[in-house]
């Protein structure tokens, strides 16, 4: 899977806020704020190839916290961008 492009992570008043650009501001009505975690891992796996497991591994590297930790954190972050329209599947 990757992220969609279209999407930019910005921050605004110190909140990470997910902004849709080009086609995808016409059908993209929400307004999506990432906590500090999640917008690292958008930053580190923007235009490129991943699964949950490598969220998982930067969360590790990141934040030192155990494997199992970071399987369970990546997959609640990975499930919700999809969730939200954010990641497209090859």
């Amino acid at each position: 899977m990757r992220i969609k492009k279209g999407f930019t992570l910005r921050t605004v008043m110190g909140q990470n806020i997910i902004l849709a650009e080009g086609n995808n501001a016409d059908s993209f009505d929400k307004m999506i704020t990432l906590n500090d975690s999640a917008a690292m891992l958008w930053n580190e796996l923007k235009g490129k190839q991943f699964e949950a497991t490598d969220a998982a591994t930067l969360l590790v590297k990141t934040y030192g916290i155990d494997h199992e930790q970071a399987m369970a954190d990546a997959a609640y972050i990975v499930d919700l961008m999809a969730e939200k329209g954010l990641l497209e599947r090859d």
